[in-house]
Order: structure tokens, then sequence, then C-alpha cells
């Protein structure tokens, strides 16, 4: 995939900084466009070389945002996302009273958003934990929890990102009201988990949230969708109100609810799964062969690009530089933008080290209100001076950069970059560099 290209702009000839030049000499700053008189150059022909690798798993503890489902991807095949979470109580020593008759336990999740096809729907796993999380332990990407086998709901569920649901609930003072709730899902949950509550009103396991943690460490969620559907990603977000486990009962012929709340100090983390089979980008993983032209992002820990700039030192090989402005651009194939698979509205591009992990502390353009990386008019770009000034000066490693996309760990958003091998130059990426000669 590796493959150094010249736009023709320039005539300058040196090894490896133009596909076009075969001989080795100097930068010849006399053949450079003296933009402003004063010894400002610009050069937009240096080697972009770029190849799509598989991207490691990474901490999602926390996420932005809960995501479970299941994507069929004529691109980049077969998406799937859970997610684990603990509810916890909002009161202590919880006593639900004498004579307690359940009507309902619910699962309530607050929608955010959703990547995917709404016109299907979507079965919905969810499952009582096993494995206790906890809230400073790190979780990663891959890693997954034991959990109960027998689940606690098995259902079909219509996607409704945007409708608001009326729900009929009870007042303090008696009786009950209809409340019309923003987009949310509502799951039944297994009536012998609502006896077992029921069971421990007054016990030590409602006494506090260390207990109740104890008697239910939380919720693994998953969905699947059959071969041939498109299927759905629903976003969940963490901060809503409308999350948790609610138990609707009766006594002394007054209904009443008990919450069980699914935010605040609680512990969550999403986890991703793929299966490239028979697509295109599992023949483009790794593959530096010049005959690959579309390199292949993809959030959740999917794939990622490396960047590599293999003649940047040329620049300095003769004479200093102060970097005035470094700007790179990535264009997306525009026939892979299609709906319901948008690419991500952001990307980073960062540093990574000699183990493919990717460091944003070593980027220090990143905090900088000019490192942009917003998708505009089907590009990404990025302006990084001051990563192009340090490896010039050789003052860290080089192992390449990586782009990665937007809420990595909270959603499957993808893109498809052209390469540096595309058939159509203008494609390609490319570095864009104003300099002022030192010396």
């Amino acid at each position: 995939m590796i493959k150094s290209f010249c736009l023709g702009l320039l005539a300058l000839c040196f090894t490896g900084l133009f596909s076009s030049c075969n001989e080795e000499g100097s930068l010849g700053l006399d053949l450079l466009p003296n933009v402003d008189g004063i010894g400002v150059f610009k050069l937009d022909t240096f080697t972009v070389n770029t190849y799509t690798v598989d991207e490691d798993s990474v901490e999602s503890q926390f996420p932005s945002r809960k995501v479970f489902g299941m994507i069929n991807d004529p691109v980049f095949g077969k998406a799937a996302s859970a997610t684990y979470f603990q509810t916890i109580l909002t009161t202590e020593n919880v006593d639900l009273g004498q004579d307690v008759s359940i009507d309902s336990l619910v699962l309530s999740l607050a929608i955010e958003g959703y990547m995917g096809d709404t016109t299907q729907p979507v079965t919905i796993h969810v499952y009582e934990l096993d494995e206790a999380l906890h809230l400073d332990s790190s979780y990663y990407t891959n890693r997954r929890l034991a959990y109960k086998p027998t689940p606690l709901a098995t259902v079909s569920y219509m996607p409704r990102p945007a409708s608001y649901v009326d729900i009929s609930e009870p007042l303090l003072a008696g009786g009950d009201t209809i409340i019309s709730y923003r987009p949310i899902i509502r799951i039944p949950l297994s009536n012998t988990l609502a006896q077992r509550i029921v069971a421990a009103s007054g016990t030590a396991d409602l006494a506090n949230t260390t207990n109740f943690l104890n008697f239910f460490k939380g919720f693994y969620i998953t969905a699947e969708v059959p071969n041939g559907q498109t299927g759905v990603m629903l976003n969940i977000t963490p901060r809503s109100a409308l999350n948790g486990m609610y138990l609707y009962y009766r006594n002394d012929t007054t209904r009443r609810r008990f919450d069980m709340v699914a935010r605040g100090d609680i512990a969550y983390f999403n986890t991703f799964s793929f299966d490239y089979t028979g697509t295109e980008l599992a023949t483009a993983i790794g593959n530096t062969s010049p005959l690959i032209e579309e390199n292949f992002v993809q959030a959740g820990t999917g794939v990622k690009v490396r960047v590599d700039m293999p003649y940047l030192q040329k620049l300095v090989e003769t004479f200093d530089v102060a970097i005035n402005k470094a700007e790179i651009e990535f264009t997306v194939i525009s026939s892979s933008v299609t709906d319901p698979f948008p690419p991500p509205t952001r990307m980073f591009l960062l540093p990574a080290d000699s183990l493919n992990v990717n460091l944003p502390n070593a980027m220090n353009d990143l905090l900088e209100r000019y490192y942009d990386g917003e998708y505009r008019d089907g590009k990404y770009k990025f302006v990084i001076t001051r990563y192009i000034q340090e490896q010039l000066k050789r003052t860290t490693p080089d192992y390449g950069l990586r782009l990665i996309p937007l809420n990595t760990v909270s959603s499957v958003n993808r893109a498809v970059i052209a390469s540096s091998n595309n058939v159509n130059p203008l494609y390609r990426p490319k570095l864009i560099l104003t300099f002022t000669k030192l010396k």
C-alpha cells in the first residue's frame, strides 16, 4: 500500500521526497515558490504513506455513551457492541412495606442516538452480571465479564429513537398520572428478579448501595439482528435520570415505584467485536501493497490508518527551518458515504508508539484551536505544526501517526479514506508545509 507520489507542482528532486525523483540532491530552495518575498516557502509534495492497521483494545470505562446493537455493513462487515453497567439505590434501608404485590419490573434506558436501520426490529438480550464491576478499575473494549446464563429479558424491539413514550406513573399522594418521556427503551424484566427484590425488602441487601451491589451486581446488554438485515446500534446517555431499574408494586392498595438507578457513581463500560470476513477491508489490514487504493477507519477499536512521512528529514538535510504551518488532509471516498453509514463528525491524528498504541499526549497540537479534525467538504484536515517541528528536531522517535475516529469507545462510526496509492492523485493524503529557512 505504501507508495510515494508527486503532484508535479515543483521541479525539486531528492531521494524519496518525490516519487518522480531518482537522484539524491539538496532541497534547491531557489526552485521553491517564495510566497511573500521574505524567505517563507510552501511545499505540498512530500511523500505521505498510508495503510490500514488493526486498532488495539483500549480502556472503555465511563464512555460518553453506552452502546449496544449489531450492524451488518456491506463494506466493513459485521460489528457488534455490548454494554455493562451497575444500578444503585437512591436511599438506604429500603423497606417496601407489607402485603407487597408486584405489578412489573422494568429496565429503562434513555436513547441519545443511533446508527443503522430503524425500520426493522432488533432482538435485545438482558442478563444479570455474575461478576462485580468496580468504580476504580480499568476495563478494556475486549473485556468480558461473567453473567448468569438465563436472560432477565429477551425482547424484539422496534427502534424508536425520536418518539416520546407515555408511561403511567404512581403519584406520592396516591393515584396515577400519564407522563410523556423523551425517547426511552422500556424492557420488562423477569418476574423472578422482581420477587427476589421484594424478598430483600427490609433486609441488609437493601440497606445501602454496597450491599445492594453484592445482591445485584449489574446488567450486561447485547443485541442481534439476522444476517442480511442492516441492524442498528443504540446509543444510551449515561447521565439521564430515566436510566434505571424500576419496580412497580402495590401495598395497602396504593401503587408505588421503587427506583434502582443507572446514573451517578456507577461503573460502566462498552465492548466491541468485529467480523470482516469476505470484505475488501479484510484484505487491506496490514497490507502495504501499492494496489490498495483505500484505507479504513472504524470506531469501537476496529481499524485505523497508519500515516508515515518517511522522508521528512530531507527538509533539514542542508539547512534548518522554522515551520510556520503544517497541514495534512485526508479525503473520504464519496461513494462510501451512504445512509445509514455516515462518516465520523471528527477524527484525531495522533502519534503512536512501537506497539501501535495511540499517544494523545505526544501530539502537542491536539489542544490548540487550530488543530481541527472536523469532517468538512469530504475531507479531514489537521494542523500539526508543533508536531512536525519536533520531528524535524528529532526530539522524539517516529513510529508514524494514526488516524482514529471520535467516540472510539462509544460508537462504530466508520470512514473509507483514499490511500496514498489512490488512482486519483488529488484524493491522496497531502502534507502542506509552510516554513522559513533559518540558515
